[in-house]
């Protein structure tokens, strides 16, 4: 009981005592009626007792309210910290079913929780994020919708959002939801700024995607990795090819020139710019640019390239004189060898693809192809014995004959050479896999992406 109560009860006492001491000495004076209303009275005495009986009801009232009021709020917050504490538990239950892989479990936990508490911002977004891995999407929007309105100043839902339209299909909300992000915080919207890129690059806008790398790379600055950097190079190359698609071969081409003026171990520009040349009647400088090309690379894209141009032009002699030239300036010259020798196959020159192909086996462990030409020209020179020896070799190899082509950075395999690996993202990494046992180095051939590696000098 707090101070000023029992002071209140102690006066209202002392009054009663007082009255008590004072009725017999004003008996008549304290028995006179007071009139309260026209047909209610009450003696002098009844009224000042109670006066006093009022006054020492309304303290004890009040204080009974207030332990009432604080019995009830006690009650509340236990109540409150079960429910919290079972909440967690929960949290935790679930988080546990997600990395088990039970989604439909950890589903059951978040929704106890949001029946306990709907506005629980974690229990929304990994909800969504699980209705989201099972498929459904408009589940998943609608509870990162409402995790966006429990806490509006937290980018997460936001994040989760874009997850969400991403798998709908729906980029422009994605877009829209990833320009809200960044219109929130310019500066530190890197990851926003990459996943605009990845929609844009995705739906081909080049020219919206360059401005947006520019930005990545205004915001990271010297401390640019791979993963940006690949696309500085990338973006530029589509919109160089668009503008060739589109008539506008100059600013192709001044695209094409700058990449292989300021990158020439950068494949795909090279190559497109020597396509370009060729179409502009400028043959022999397309000429010029793949020769360098592959002595910055080792690519056989450009002995590819180069070969056909020539017998396109039904000048294969000169393809010879400038195979023959990069055997001689190459320090590795397993690659362009073998093109000299398929060359020659190709032209009927049977006695030099042959000699050829043979002073490839002492530079390589194992290699199916070249014994299959062999075995093939000697089939057409009449030696069916020595023929069917090489053919021995290939008895375990399935198609022999087709090159193929693999992605040094993920290790798809194509049939056909690619500026772009579609699995990986990787611009400039698909090579000639010869499937042999030697290492794309010991080749002359450079394994590493375009963008971990500036060209050396060293010519191969």
């Amino acid at each position: 009981m707090k101070l000023r109560t029992f002071l209140m009860l102690l006066a209202a006492s002392g009054m009663v005592f007082v009255l008590s001491l004072l009725y017999t000495p004003n008996r008549g004076t304290l028995n006179q009626r007071i009139f309260i209303t026209r047909d209610m009275s009450l003696p002098v005495w009844a009224t000042f007792m109670l006066v006093g009986l009022i006054c020492m009801a309304v303290p004890v009232i009040f204080g009974l309210l207030r332990d009432v009021k604080h019995l009830m709020d006690s009650v509340m917050r236990r109540r409150a910290l079960r429910t919290q504490k079972e909440i967690e538990v929960r949290y935790v239950l679930g988080i546990e079913a997600i990395l088990n892989g039970r989604e439909e479990r950890a589903l059951e936990h978040f929704n106890a929780i949001l029946g306990k508490d709907p506005f629980h911002f974690e229990a929304l977004v990994k909800a969504g994020d699980v209705h989201r891995d099972l498929g459904r999407i408009p589940e998943a929007i609608e509870l990162h919708r409402r995790a966006r309105q429990a806490r509006e100043n937290d980018l997460r839902p936001l994040f989760a959002l874009v997850e969400d339209y991403e798998r709908a299909g729906d980029t422009a909300l994605a877009r829209e939801t990833l320009t809200q992000i960044i219109e929130r915080k310019p500066k530190r919207a890197l990851t926003a700024y990459r996943g605009l890129r990845s929609l844009l690059v995705r739906e081909q806008q080049w020219e919206a995607a360059e401005e947006i790398q520019r930005k990545i790379e205004e915001l990271l600055g010297e401390g640019i990795g791979k993963e940006d950097r690949r696309f500085s190079l990338g973006i530029p190359y589509q919109l160089a090819c668009r503008y060739a698609t589109e008539e506008r071969a100059k600013d192709a081409l001044a695209i094409l020139r700058k990449q292989v003026r300021e990158h020439p171990e950068f494949v795909p520009a090279a190559w497109k710019l020597g396509k370009l040349l060729v179409a502009a009647g400028e043959a022999d400088e397309a000429v010029q640019i793949w020769r360098k090309g592959f002595e910055a690379t080792s690519s056989p894209m450009f002995l590819t390239t180069l070969e056909d141009h020539f017998l396109q032009m039904e000048e294969p002699e000169r393809a010879i004189e400038i195979l023959k030239q990069l055997i001689w300036k190459a320090k590795r010259d397993v690659v362009p060898r073998f093109f000299l020798g398929k060359l020659y196959y190709r032209l009927e020159m049977l006695d030099e693809a042959l000699d050829v192909f043979r002073s490839l086996r002492s530079k390589v462990s194992y290699a199916p192809t070249i014994p299959f030409y062999i075995a093939r020209i000697l089939e057409r020179r009449g030696d069916p014995l020595q023929a069917a020896r090489e053919y021995s070799l290939l008895l375990s190899q399935m198609d022999p004959l087709r090159l193929e082509f693999r992605c040094a950075s993920c290790s798809t395999r194509y049939s056909a050479w690619r500026d772009f690996c579609e699995t990986c993202g990787e611009w400039n990494t698909i090579q000639l896999d010869l499937k042999e046992q030697l290492t794309l180095e010991e080749m002359g051939i450079n394994p590493a992406p375009m963008y971990e590696n500036l060209h050396s000098g060293e010519t191969a």
